[in-house]
């Protein structure tokens, strides 16, 4: 081997590892500046077939603080939040009676107006059953807060699809 070559592998070596870029584990607050009173979650389905089911997740808040709350993390799932009326509300979609329309044939062009299947928004985070994730920003900076053990509220059937939390 000559000298350039034996200096070359070395330094090919090197601007690999320079150059692979490690992510940093997420931290999260401790506090937060608004005060959560009582979270919950509450699943829910429609009364008519392919109306939808989900889960909702409801954190009381008094005041925001300055604070805008931006997504809820919870059961593998990522959704934007809203604030209204003193609780910040997340809906999130579950499998069970979404309308199906799909089209079976052995003629490849009736098959072709089929909808993939919606890839959703994946959350980071793996978490227990019964917690979540707000995000949150606050002077331009994102935060992220875990909420323990919400509680589980009871069942609510809706006699057709369930209000918009809008």
């Amino acid at each position: 081997m000559n000298f350039k070559t034996t200096y070359k592998i070395p330094l090919l070596c090197l601007s690999f590892l320079m150059g692979c870029k490690t992510t940093k584990p997420t931290l999260f607050d401790s506090k937060i500046p608004i005060s959560i009173e009582a979270p919950y979650f509450q699943s829910w389905v429609a009364g008519i077939q392919g109306g939808g089911s989900g889960v909702d997740v409801f954190l009381p808040v008094k005041d925001l603080n300055n604070i805008t709350p931006d997504s809820l993390h919870f059961r593998g799932q990522r959704v934007k939040v809203i604030y209204k009326d003193q609780y910040i509300t997340a809906r999130f979609q579950t499998p069970d009676n979404q309308l199906e329309k799909v089209i079976l044939s052995n003629e490849p062009l009736a098959e072709a107006n089929n909808k993939l299947l919606p890839l959703g928004d994946n959350s980071p985070f793996d978490l227990p059953k019964n917690t979540c994730v707000l995000s949150y920003r606050l002077n331009n900076k994102r935060y992220y807060y875990k909420i323990l053990d919400l509680t589980k509220s009871n069942f609510t059937p809706y006699p057709s699809s369930p209000p918009p939390t809008h």
